[in-house]
């Protein structure tokens, strides 16, 4: 762990509200600033009670939706792909027409219509069901196609996986470690979008199961600990990870946005971290919110609170129990996983904007 002074208070309240439970009884928190690390911090036990480590690996939901985005938008770079190319000139056997015609840009900035694929139907059903089931749903009832915009938790994720397996022509785990991760220095154990069978006896012990604390007592989530579920081709939801390894990924996209060019260039990248639309009433999501291509902004709109610029931009997922996000504007990084599933109000208004606001009084930027 890595503890500097102006983070002391902070670390202390987590980890008594660790001991305590309410909220959490684990959590892990990265903050690096001007490429410095101020704050590599774990605390609490995992849902086996084991203590939960720098090194412990959780299930990241949407948080990694940016690793998917950030492919697609190299393919992009290397001239494989463009914005405007249409999904059925990508993927030969997709024949249901109104998916056909839907385009990349609409894909990543949520505005293909996709949110109609209902993400727990999808879940549930057998891996082999999941692409029919795609297919299958009807297009939304009067909407416009890359103006209305809603939140897509699986069904455009999905889509994008296909799309990078028919270009790069690997399973889309492999290009995203690859053109992605590897040349922004990721470690390889600390963040995996697949877990296969063959890996699982490796990765097991360090895995660590959610929490959901929304019922009268915590319910871990053992399907995530499961091989089964660690196995699942899952490009919307299915990664495993470290809050270090979702930090060196932003630290490299703040990179890339100095010009670094290790993984897109900086002014591809600069439009895909900048909100496509003024923000608007988002049916999935049940609030007003803004999209960037494959990133949340401005964060305002996420419940991130006041004290991210308005450059900011990120990623959170399931329950509130995770998120990462960059701020170009003070060369910041977060990165910060809870074990635990709360309320809406508690985990995003209460939980998230408190520790964020925290933060950047730590740092003396609000």
């Amino acid at each position: 762990m890595l503890v500097t002074e102006p983070f002391e208070e902070l670390v202390d309240r987590v980890e008594r509200e660790a001991q305590e439970g309410f909220f959490h009884t684990g959590a892990q928190i990265v903050v690096t600033q001007a490429g410095e690390t101020v704050l590599d911090m774990a605390a609490g036990h995992t849902h086996l009670h084991a203590p939960y480590e720098t090194s412990t690996l959780s299930a990241l939901y949407c948080t990694a939706k940016p690793l998917v985005a950030v492919a697609v938008l190299r393919l992009i770079a290397e001239d494989e792909l463009s914005l405007g190319d249409r999904l059925g000139d990508v993927i030969p056997a997709l024949s249901t027409p109104w998916i056909a015609d839907r385009t990349i840009e609409q894909l990543l900035g949520h505005t293909a219509g996709l949110h109609v694929v209902n993400t727990i139907l999808a879940r549930i059903l057998p891996e082999r069901s999941r692409e029919g089931w795609v297919y299958a749903s009807e297009p939304p009832a009067g909407w416009r196609f890359g103006s209305d915009s809603a939140y897509s938790e699986f069904g455009a994720w999905f889509l994008l996986g296909r799309v990078i397996e028919e270009l790069s022509e690997q399973p889309f785990d492999s290009y995203v470690r690859s053109a992605v991760l590897n040349p922004y220095g990721v470690d390889a154990e600390d963040l995996v979008l697949r877990i296969g069978p063959e890996q699982y006896a490796q990765y097991a012990p360090r895995i660590s199961a959610t929490l959901d604390l929304t019922m009268d007592r915590p319910i871990p989530l053992l399907a995530e600990v499961g091989p089964e579920t660690a196995a699942e081709w899952n490009p919307a939801f299915g990664s495993y990870g470290t809050m270090s390894a979702m930090a060196a990924f932003y630290a490299g996209l703040l990179g890339d946005l100095k010009g670094a060019n290790r993984v897109l260039p900086a002014e591809l990248l600069s439009n895909a971290v900048t909100a496509r639309m003024p923000i608007t009433f988002d049916v999935t999501l049940d609030r007003d919110a803004g999209f960037g291509l494959g990133f949340m902004t401005p964060l305002s709109s996420h419940f991130f609170g006041d004290a991210p610029s308005d450059l900011a931009f990120g990623h959170a997922g399931q329950g509130g129990t995770s998120f990462a996000m960059a701020d170009p504007e003070h060369d910041l990084v977060l990165a910060v996983l809870f074990n635990a599933g709360l309320d809406a109000d508690t985990a995003l208004s209460f939980r998230r904007v408190n520790l964020v606001d925290a933060i950047y009084r730590s740092l003396s930027l609000i």
